[in-house]
């Protein structure tokens, strides 16, 4: 007990000495401390309050038993911390300042006329002190500098997605209206096939407004204005790649793009055979446009076959593999591989082959690039085949 007693009073001793010494300590702070990069007056009465909260911290924390130690040191961390983030400067220089200040304190401490192996201790718990105070102030700084940037990430995505909704709108209004001029051309082409047969350039013509009005087709459904009014039906799988192939043959034969096809007979799915043809005509596309820039042969495989309960339809192209690090995410919109894509194509094709409770799937490698159609195959009656 007298040990104790005598420590006790040893503690209460220095402490006074230290208080004694405040001014010096403050002298030597504002001396030593490293200042923000723009020097303001407001800056520098900051440093002198941040000085006297730091050395008022010391004192305090050198009397308090270890047990209220922890949640004293936290607190005042946190406060520390709450006045940088005010402040929007870095913690790097409050804590090379904690550490100026606790050794300008120990320098005082060692002054005191006592034997330096009782000082030692009271040295290791002042460093305790400003090591802990220093963590917690770090770690609340790091918090609430997450916190801050969580808060402003929601609010630039909701921005964001403000601005891309009223963006859709007037793409689609804009659209929909392109729409019907676009029908008056081609019932205007038609008629000048009829009427002048041998005229020049009207298939490539023809081709350009087919693709044309695909595209438009895209962003409406895309935007859901789109009004389709057909209903489920049992179709021939094989009918449908015949006719998407006559229909990008010219693109083909302009582009020098060979199309193999290998598909076993009566592959039969059923949904709307619009928006299906719209998904095989947009990866057909897609492919066509990812080869032109490749000097490698430009060959487009597909492949259809039934397995299981399903019927696959594999569409492969020689274009370029697709990165490892793209491919998780070609399916989400804006996504695209191509310098002129929209990225909306494969959005929109995913989402009609989902609607159609099937699933559509991409894999690449240095020799094939393939997206796999895998649609539920349809109970036929005998009607029906």
């Amino acid at each position: 007990m007298e040990v104790s007693v005598g420590m006790d009073q040893l503690t209460d001793e220095v402490i006074s000495y230290l208080q004694q010494k405040r001014s010096n300590f403050l002298e030597k702070w504002k001396e030593k401390a490293m200042n923000p990069p723009v020097q303001l007056q407001s800056h520098q009465e900051n440093m002198d309050k941040k000085g006297q909260f730091i050395y008022k911290i010391a004192m305090h924390a050198l009397s308090l038993p270890k047990v209220d130690l922890q949640s004293y040191l936290q607190t005042n961390a946190q406060e520390m911390a709450k006045i940088k983030i005010r402040e929007n400067s870095g913690i790097e220089l409050l804590v090379y300042n904690i550490n100026m200040a606790k050794n300008i304190i120990c320098e005082q401490l060692y002054q005191f006329p006592a034997e330096h192996e009782k000082l030692n201790s009271f040295s290791k718990q002042l460093s305790y002190i400003f090591d802990h105070f220093s963590y917690y102030a770090v770690t609340h700084f790091n918090a609430l500098k997450e916190q801050l940037m969580e808060e402003e990430n929601r609010h630039i995505h909701s921005s964001h997605e403000d601005r891309l909704t009223l963006l859709g709108q007037m793409t689609s209004s804009f659209v929909h209206e392109f729409r019907n001029p676009l029908t008056t051309v081609q019932g205007f082409v038609q008629l000048l096939r009829a009427e002048y047969p041998d005229l020049p350039y009207m298939d490539i013509i023809s081709s350009e407004l087919d693709q044309l009005k695909f595209r438009i087709t895209q962003f409406l459904m895309l935007s859901k204005k789109q009004e389709v009014n057909q209903e489920e039906v049992i179709f021939s799988l094989n009918e449908l790649v015949e006719q998407v192939a006559s229909f990008v043959y010219p693109r083909l034969l302009e582009l020098k793009v060979s199309l193999q096809q290998e598909l076993e007979d009566d592959l039969y799915v059923k949904g709307i055979q619009e928006e299906v043809r719209q998904v095989i005509i947009n990866i057909i596309f897609n492919a066509i446009e990812v080869m032109v820039a490749t000097d490698t042969e430009s060959v487009i495989h597909i492949k259809g076959y039934r397995k299981g309960d399903s019927i696959y339809l594999e569409a492969s192209n020689t274009g370029p593999k697709i990165p490892d690090s793209l491919i998780k995410d070609i399916f989400e919109p804006f996504v695209t591989t191509k310098k002129t894509g929209t990225g909306l194509g494969l959005y929109v094709s995913r989402q009609i082959i989902e609607k159609h409770q099937g699933q559509l799937l991409c894999s690449s490698t240095e020799e094939w690039t393939t997206f796999t159609i895998i649609l539920p195959a349809p109970e036929l009656k005998e009607d029906d085949s």
